[in-house]
């Protein structure tokens, strides 16, 4: 990026006046794609690394502790800050992102489903795209058995896909039909971090969050399975980790999320501040906080950041730079 532009980016920083941005990721990867085929691609290891360096370039990168009592100050902050943080609690984390970012000296938080810890269950997206990756495979015989259990449809991509939390046991049907095992995927390829894993990562200082316990779309569940979800999920890891703090992120996103929700959240002191999907835009409730998704493909991460707050910009007169909430 030129001067110019370079000095574009820094006044609407400064002009917006958004100055803590909070990136998000999944997997960061040269490896070819896994259970996340067809869902999001995972950044490279050299785009991320330019990442680090773009938004140390304009920001100031700060723990979950740090942006926590930031956030509580009356006053907006006059310096910008950046905290990365990482969705699904995947063990890529542990293998790949950590080395990377205790190197750079780089904080993060890592948000983990406590169903999931110590690869005791999988996330219905990863099973629908390891059975699509299956049947990708299969010669003509063995795709029949897909065909059959979909009553002949042969839109297979298209069924695996609709499925959603409410009915994910249809993947487990499938897979039991055509003989594949989750479990033993699980146990082979480990996806997710494990305990001592977790444990590993706090200790180098790194922080942990909650995702839920099992990764539902918030919207497709009722209030109580929301509360529910979010509630066991923070008492678990406080519980299992020790943790001296309180912090979640929306699966998939906080969007139709209700201001009961949020409410409830604050009252019952459940969380110290929650964590959504929309990029960069305000939010009705002081303790909720939009990330920016960086799994942007082969996007330079300075041409996306001021893509973003022209956007942003964009949308101030529509009033739709802040979440809707009902």
């Amino acid at each position: 990026m030129n001067f110019i532009l370079e000095n574009v980016l820094k006044r609407m920083i400064s002009a917006s006046n958004q100055r803590v941005v909070i990136p998000f990721y999944h997997k960061v990867s040269d490896a070819k794609q896994t259970f996340e085929k067809d869902l999001y691609i995972p950044r490279r290891i050299f785009d991320f690394k330019n990442d680090i360096a773009v938004l140390s370039k304009y920001y100031n990168a700060i723990s979950m502790q740090e942006f926590i009592e930031i956030s509580k100050l009356k006053e907006k902050p006059k310096k910008n800050y950046f905290h990365i943080t990482f969705d699904d609690g995947l063990s890529n984390f542990h293998k790949i992102v950590a080395p990377i970012l205790l190197e750079k000296k780089i904080p993060a938080t890592v948000f983990v489903n406590s169903d999931f810890v110590d690869n005791k269950a999988l996330f219905y997206r990863y099973k629908a795209s390891l059975l699509y990756q299956v049947y990708e495979k299969s010669s003509k015989k063995e795709k029949t058995k897909f065909y059959d259990f979909f009553e002949g449809d042969k839109a297979i991509r298209e069924k695996l896909y609709a499925i959603n939390f409410n009915n994910k046991e249809v993947l487990d049907s499938l897979a039991n039909e055509i003989k594949y095992s989750f479990d033993e995927y699980l146990q082979t390829e480990k996806p997710y971090l494990s305990s001592a894993q977790i444990e590993e990562l706090m200790a180098m200082g790194f922080t942990i969050g909650a995702h839920s316990k099992s990764h539902p779309l918030y919207s497709d569940i009722s209030f109580e399975a929301q509360i529910n979800q979010t509630k066991e999920c923070v008492d678990w890891l406080v519980k299992k980790f020790h943790l001296d703090y309180k912090v979640f992120s929306f699966p998939f996103t906080d969007l139709e999320v209700s201001k009961e929700f949020f409410a409830t959240l604050l009252n019952e002191k459940v969380i110290e501040a929650s964590f959504g999907t929309s990029g960069i835009k305000k939010d009705k409730f002081d303790t909720n906080f939009q990330r920016l998704f960086f799994e942007i493909g082969n996007e330079n991460a300075e041409n996306y950041l001021l893509k973003e707050y022209f956007k942003y910009f964009l949308k101030i007169p529509f009033q739709k730079n802040t979440m809707p909430r009902n």
